[in-house]
């Protein structure tokens, strides 16, 4: 077993995928800090359930790549996409009680947007995430969210229903959005 072998057992023992805050909290900072743009804003929270789900998931990422020109999906992989979509979803309120615990902790500031229920996050502490991030245990996150950003460009300055519909309407899913 070689070492990145190892770091990703380490992190399946550790975490509860998808159901950890820990977890959660990891993914929402790997997203604040290489998505927000220079002045440390990242616009709108509601982009990150979605976000993280996506770079959690190595398959997912790969079904975004591998159909990037063609956009025509296999069941299996259309099955991929809509799965995230709905674990995103579902994790809505356990994002926003983690930020607010970030907000509390002096992290990072949620900033009130034109939109009700909908915040801008500004990191008010980029040391602690760079000192935080000091490991390899995150790398194929940090990897995947590199390779998203390639895919879907300008991904701060999107709307939620335009990310929504780069990631998943494009490739065929048929959505409901609230």
């Amino acid at each position: 077993m070689n070492n990145k072998q190892k770091q990703e057992r380490i992190k399946q023992i550790s975490f509860i995928s998808g159901e950890d805050f820990y977890f959660l909290t990891y993914l929402i900072l790997i997203c604040l800090k290489e998505i927000s743009n220079k002045n440390m804003l990242f616009k709108d929270h509601r982009k990150l359930t979605f976000l993280m789900q996506l770079i959690a998931s190595p398959k997912a990422i790969s079904v975004l790549v591998n159909n990037k020109e063609n956009h025509i999906l296999h069941p299996e992989e259309k099955e991929i996409l809509f799965d995230i979509f709905v674990k995103a979803s579902l994790n809505e309120r356990e994002v926003y009680k983690i930020l607010r615990s970030l907000e509390k902790r002096k992290i990072i500031g949620l900033i009130n947007t034109d939109k009700p229920d909908c915040y801008d996050i500004k990191i008010l502490n980029n040391e602690i995430l760079t000192q935080f991030f000091n490991t390899m245990l995150f790398q194929s996150e940090f990897n995947n969210i590199n390779i998203l950003k390639n895919i879907i460009k300008r991904i701060n300055s999107l709307t939620l229903n335009t990310l929504i519909t780069k990631i998943f309407e494009n490739y065929g899913l048929k959505l409901w959005v609230s």
